[in-house]
């Protein structure tokens, strides 16, 4: 089985502000976000960062009850 990796908005924003993002990809290869998770990131993402839809948009608004969007994103 292939191992997924989801970053968050935080992981992406503090390592773009050292201009160490790229080692996201050198580490794991390509990882995976969110659609919101891209938008509170607010900036274009690397290609190797896929961006997909929540599947189980019911966790998701579970979830949001307790955390923000982008981390219920990631968890759902």
């Amino acid at each position: 089985m292939s191992e997924t990796i989801i970053s968050d908005t935080s992981c992406l924003i503090v390592l773009s502000k050292i201009d160490k993002l790229d080692l996201l990809n050198v580490v794991f290869g390509s990882i995976t976000t969110t659609v919101e998770i891209a938008e509170e990131y607010g900036k274009a993402l690397p290609q190797w960062v896929i961006i997909n839809r929540v599947r189980h948009t019911k966790s998701q608004d579970l979830l949001e009850l307790q955390i923000d969007k982008g981390e219920s994103s990631a968890i759902a």
